[in-house]
């Protein structure tokens, strides 16, 4: 056969020890057949990137981030970084009196000052805060008179603001932060303290993760059924009590909640009034699930099963190919950070606006013209389109390795023998003849996001504007609308990813062939999907609890609880928080190459009897999967 052709095979299964009969350099080497696609989109991709690196450049040269976590008063200068007030950090809101002689600051004009009033005093004078003079500020005058120049006592809060004390000031400390500072303050500046302070259960929660994942592909390869059936069963029972003790506390349930809260507060008419009708409901449905789930059970034991060994053959590829395991971890970390990056840009783009001065009706906030609008919608696009393409290029790369897996033949012991380099042929491959290709998979969901994100924003404004049952309405309609596309534009993608890798067709054709494929096996298709996404869902969970759960015992005895300790954690919720996210964020990346290894395998096979090429090479479980789907349809 040609290099630009896939070498044809005969329809006969390997009999052991057969392996030997096919060459893995003449007979299925991708290499040979790939090709540059999609080269003008490549060329479109770099022009792009370099006049976003210049964007970039410019954007953090001339944003001011001091903006944003800096206090701003009323002639619109940024307390501690404009020049004229570069030696007055904090910003400090004057007291008037209001109506009934009742004191009030003054909200639209605050000024910047040297220091907080009172948040450390050297008075010894006998006398309540609220009577107690803390120092004069001459700029109250120009904007409350000449009666508010006297101080009064403050606090202190994230290093910039001069907030009333809450002790003295209760209703003033309300009116400035809009809640109980007191409680806030506190909460807030244990939170973060307890978070910096259990950094190393931090850092071990992301080993933690990284091991839970391959724990997880583990027991999968090894007893995939047994955990789809142990969850199905987990399931039908949950819902059934689920349904049960909804059912017995019909009409109790709000009353037992203030009760354990301890809260005086009261539901809404709403859902008081239709409490018990409510709960009869949702026990319903419960009860639904479970008989549901009972019949899945049940009526496609054979397919469950199927669909098991699928998996088990998809971790099994994994740990065929070890450097296949190192991917979600370096997935993890790389995205992770270049997504920080690109965060910081667009904050230093956001602050980079003018900042308009307080008056009698606002009060002082950055504005933005059409043109920085602008700029930040490409600098949106910009970034989602970078942010696709590392996803859309790491696909690519699991594609090719297992299709590289897939096509290499059994040897005599039933096994593969795949080389060392799969995956770096697939980053060479992906990244110097099909950028194109993976780029313009990844505009068409780069778009859809940015669109997604400017409904949002209306919605945003359509809300503080007052609201329109209407409008609201249309543009809910639109973004589950926009949704639904890029679900569906995700999934031609990712199989025309693997397309690009099997054959070195460019991304239209690819996609072409992924829908044609997908046609022809859908039923075997849904049966895997169906599989991957009940253990992904699993893995998810475990993985992140897990991270959880340890971060919560150790922050919370040892070295961490003691109050001595440089590294007490006095709130371990908070760690706790933050390690569940990177717990996700871990686990996520394994379930996407588990995801992504099966979907390859199944549609190499596919390929092959859309293409009537021979399926020596197939795993078994995929031929059961396939023909079996089949003959149930």
């Amino acid at each position: 056969s040609s290099p630009g052709e896939p070498p044809a095979r005969s329809g006969r299964a390997p009999e052991p020890g057969a392996g030997a009969m096919y060459h893995h350099e003449e007979d299925h080497d991708l290499r040979s057949i790939q090709r540059p696609t999609d080269v003008p989109c490549c060329i479109g991709f770099i022009v792009a990137l370099c006049i976003f690196g210049g964007m970039y450049i410019k954007v953090v040269a001339q944003g001011e981030l001091g903006k944003l976590y800096h206090g701003i008063d009323y002639n619109g200068n940024v307390c501690g970084v404009d020049p004229d007030v570069v030696g007055e950090p904090y910003l400090y809101w004057c007291m008037k009196s209001g109506v009934g002689g009742v004191p009030k600051v003054s909200l639209k004009h605050p000024i910047c000052v040297a220091a907080c009033p009172g948040s450390v005093t050297q008075s010894t004078v006998s006398q309540s805060s609220s009577s107690q003079v803390y120092g004069i500020q001459p700029d109250c005058a120009a904007v409350a008179g000449a009666g508010s120049m006297a101080s009064y006592k403050t606090k202190i809060l994230m290093n910039r603001y001069c907030i009333p004390d809450p002790a003295a000031y209760p209703q003033l400390s309300e009116q400035v932060s809009g809640n109980n500072l007191a409680d806030i303050e506190a909460f807030t500046a244990e939170t973060f303290s307890s978070i910096c302070a259990a950094w190393p259960v931090l850092l071990g929660s992301f080993f933690v993760a990284v091991m839970l994942g391959y724990l997880f592909l583990v027991l999968l390869r090894h007893c995939a059924g047994p955990m789809l059936y142990g969850t199905m069963l987990a399931a039908i029972i949950g819902f059934s009590l689920m349904g049960i003790y909804l059912l017995a506390n019909a009409g109790t349930l709000s009353e037992k909640l203030r009760t354990q809260l301890n809260s005086d507060t009261d539901l809404p008419p709403e859902i008081t009034d239709n409490e018990e009708n409510l709960t009869r409901g949702v026990a319903g449905l419960c009860f639904v699930l479970s008989f549901i789930t009972l019949c899945l059970a049940c009526c496609f034991h054979q397919s469950i099963e199927v669909g098991s060994a699928c998996v088990e053959v998809a971790c099994e590829t994994i740990f065929e190919m070890p450097s296949l395991l190192l991917l979600p971890v370096l997935k993890a970390f790389f995205k992770g950070a270049l997504s920080l990056v690109l965060l910081i840009g667009f904050v230093e783009l956001y602050s980079a606006s003018p900042v308009v001065p307080g008056s009698d009706t606002e009060e002082p906030h950055l504005t933005h013209t059409k043109e920085q609008y602008l700029e930040m919608l490409f600098y949106m696009l910009m970034s989602f389109w970078i942010l696709c393409f590392v996803n859309a290029l790491y696909q690519f790369i699991v594609a090719y390795g297992v299709c590289e897996y897939y096509k290499t033949p059994y040897d005599h012991d039933q096994e593969k023998d795949v080389g060392c380099c799969a995956l770096w042929d697939g980053l060479f491959f992906g990244l110097l003849y099909h950028g194109g290709s993976l780029a313009l998979g990844s505009l068409l969901i780069a778009v859809l996001m940015v669109i997604q994100q400017v409904i949002r924003y209306a919605q945003k404004k359509e809300k503080e504007a007052g609201g329109n049952t209407l409008v609201d309405c249309v543009l809910c309609c639109c973004l589950c609308a926009v949704g639904c596309c890029k679900e569906i534009v995700e999934f031609i993608d990712k199989n025309a990813y693997i397309d690009i890798a099997l054959t070195s067709n460019n991304f239209c054709d690819a996609a072409k062939d992924a829908l044609q494929v997908i046609t022809e096996i859908g039923g075997a298709m849904a049966i895997l999907n169906g599989a991957t996404f009940v253990f992904a869902t699993f893995g998810t969970i475990m993985i992140t609890l897990g991270c959880g759960a340890f971060t919560y015992v150790v922050a919370s005895s040892g070295t961490f609880s003691e109050q001595s300790s440089q590294f007490e954690v006095a709130n371990p919720i908070g760690p706790m928080l933050v390690s569940c996210a990177i717990g996700l964020l871990v686990a996520l990346s394994f379930m996407h190459v588990f995801d992504m290894t099966s979907d390859t395998l199944l549609y190499c096979y596919g390929y092959d009897l859309k293409t009537g090429q021979g399926t020596q090479t197939a795993p078994t479980a995929l031929k059961e999967l396939v023909h079996g789907a089949s003959d149930h349809h």
